[in-house]
């Protein structure tokens, strides 16, 4: 009877084994789908996504390129105030160095060079479409490039991927690893995190550098701040104020770990490590202190900020404050824009404002009834409270708010979290229903870029041979034979007397690169003695997507621009024409007709336009 029973006691150990070991396998599992799902929607952001079009990649680049070419720190002029009165490299040239110096080591061993630098878009927001990015070009033939913007933007990827894996880990030590997995994804696939995530920047840097801080003070929480701890924590402090300032404000968790850990073993010691550790992050922090106090008056150049985008002069009205969070609510969860100009629908905002609602109903039901998670939701929370209040103090005095949903992230962890445990208690720890939800908050991160970003920002139309001929094929030469225009396509889509739209669609073919990045005019005359302009679009070819600097020599591009035409009277006589210039000179690119006969004014006549009496209009094509 006993050696049954032992068997039996047997069996159940190697089935209770058996179920460890495929709850781990699962665990591991889960976690790799989870960061190789978040990897590969990484790619899609990084390479898919245009030059420039995430929040300040240009003066971030610049700051790797002063780096890279053997310079110093940045020294910014504080004679100066305003983004417009400083250079690119100032404009980020305050921030710490990590991330700045890792991607100039990176792309000078490698020997790198950016075929394209960034060059204003003088066209910005300047047509009803298209024209949203303050720099050109959006869009290259090939990563290689842009092997330098391209390196900075896989380096936040990387630095992506390490944020996620300290979230898990940090939540894993806290909660099941089904809510550690949902928390982590809750985190991953918000669209904005993907965004942030692959771009030019060192704000991704910031939020893995914090994110390892948070996992090593869960750590300290649990096992007790020894001198060991406190050794790696001063260092992970040091690190990560060396990527992001914000880093620096892990001292203020640490400091209430060691108060709670002296209080419960009524010694001092940990008060002492927690010194050590603050000591420690000093030290590896204090070239650049130095740096910034010699320089600026103030260690940590905060003063810097309204320097650069300029002091407040005025109170923050309830209008504003109200816009500020609004507009920090959205961009949180998508804004694929340099900065509120490309939101998702209405829908999506509403949707996420539900689910965080009733997220936040059932966090604070798992905190009261599981006393064995309070301390990591006090971690994450009162972490949460810090990086909010900074950005509050900090944008305060600046004439314009300061970035967005991103200033966010280094505490992302605390949102997703809420998410994740939140709406498990609240659907009676079903995990499977929030595994649904966050599924859906990745979908949405997939079909984003299609519906918001490529809507925007659309990719160039480019063959190398037509399959069928313009509509209208009347040849035309630029230049000195730099640029045909090998006919084009009209239409006019008269919806409303006060809506008409008139489509010109071009079939462009470059000879020879060029340099240069000449605008494109349309111009509505009206024929009369003394010519006058009554409507006109004026913009970089494909509304600053693909400017003239990077044609390429045989290749076929297909552009189309739009004119809108303003109600006018009847009988009007008007005629359009369409050219190319350089926005600098003003001047125009002559252009010549298929036998060498040079145009009138360097502008070619597309067509006739006439006002009957009725109101109707009436297109004839140009002889």
């Amino acid at each position: 009877m006993i050696c049954k029973w032992l068997q039996g006691r047997e069996g159940r150990f190697v089935r209770i084994l058996k179920g460890i070991a495929m709850r781990n396998k699962q665990e591991s599992l889960g976690i790799a789908v989870l960061l190789i799902i978040f990897f590969l929607l990484g790619l899609y952001y990084t390479f898919d996504n245009p030059l420039y079009c995430k929040p300040d990649e240009a003066p971030h680049r610049a700051y790797v390129m002063h780096l890279k070419a053997g310079n110093g720190l940045p020294v910014i002029d504080t004679s100066r105030v305003g983004c417009e009165a400083h250079t690119l490299v100032e404009l980020e040239g305050h921030q710490p160095p990590l991330y700045y110096a890792t991607v100039a080591l990176i792309t000078k061993v490698f020997v790198m060079q950016d075929r394209y630098p960034p060059t204003g878009n003088p066209h910005f927001l300047g047509t009803s479409i298209g024209n949203r990015n303050v720099f050109v070009p959006p869009y290259v033939h090939s990563p290689l490039e842009q092997p330098v913007f391209f390196t900075g933007r896989l380096v936040s990827l990387f630095c992506g991927i390490a944020a996620l894996t300290f979230t898990y880990l940090l939540a894993r030590r806290f909660l099941s690893w089904p809510l550690a997995l949902l928390t982590t994804a809750f985190m991953g696939l918000n669209p904005q995190f993907i965004f942030i995530a692959t771009s030019f920047s060192n704000d991704m840097a910031g939020v893995a550098t914090i994110h390892l801080g948070l996992w090593q003070l869960g750590i300290a929480y649990q096992e007790g701040l020894t001198r060991k701890r406190a050794l790696i924590l001063g260092s992970v402090i040091g690190l990560a104020t060396l990527t992001k300032l914000g880093g620096l404000g892990l001292i203020a968790p640490l400091g209430i770990i060691a108060l709670w850990e002296a209080w419960k073993s009524r010694y001092l010691t940990p008060l002492l490590w927690a010194a050590s550790s603050g000591l420690l992050t000093a030290s590896i922090c204090s070239w650049w202190f130095w740096h910034n106090w010699t320089h600026y008056g103030d260690p940590l150049a905060t003063n810097l900020l309204p320097i650069l985008i300029g002091y407040r002069t005025t109170p923050v009205t309830w209008g504003q404050t109200r816009e500020f969070f609004e507009f920090l609510w959205k961009a949180y969860w998508l804004d694929f824009s340099p900065g509120g100009i490309l939101f998702a629908a209405p829908w999506f905002y509403w949707c996420m404002g539900i689910l965080c609602v009733l997220a936040v109903i059932g966090a604070v039901s798992a905190f009261i009834r599981q006393k064995t998670t309070r301390p990591f939701w006090l971690l994450i929370c009162g972490w949460w409270m810090i990086v909010f209040i900074s950005l509050l103090k900090l944008t305060s005095g600046t004439a314009i708010f300061m970035g967005g949903g991103r200033l966010l992230f280094p505490a992302a962890s605390a949102i997703a979290a809420i998410l994740a445990g939140g709406l498990t208690q609240l659907f009676a720890n079903r995990v499977t229903i929030t595994a649904v939800i966050a599924a859906g908050l990745g979908l949405m991160a997939v079909l984003a870029p299609a519906q918001y970003l490529h809507v925007a920002y659309p990719k160039p139309t480019l063959v190398s041979t037509l399959t069928q001929p313009p509509e209208y094929a009347i040849p035309y030469t630029f230049g000195n034979q730099t640029f045909e225009l090998l006919g084009y396509d009209l239409a006019l889509d008269t919806g409303g007397a006060s809506q008409t739209t008139l489509t010109l669609t071009y079939y462009w073919r470059a000879h020879q690169s060029v340099t240069q990045n000449f605008s494109v005019f349309i111009h509505l005359m009206e024929n009369q003695d003394h010519p006058v302009i009554l409507t006109q679009t004026d913009t970089y070819p494909d509304y600053g997507n693909f400017p003239t600097s990077v044609w390429q020599p045989g290749q076929i591009f297909i552009d189309r621009l739009q004119l809108d035409i303003p109600p006018l009277s009847p009988n009007t006589h008007a005629a359009i024409f369409t050219g190319l210039y350089d926005l600098h000179t003003m001047g125009r690119v002559p252009v010549f007709t298929a036998v060498g006969e040079e145009l009138p004014d360097w502008a070619v006549p597309i067509a006739d336009l006439h006002i009957t009496a009725t109101g109707d209009i009436q297109l004839r094509i140009a002889d």
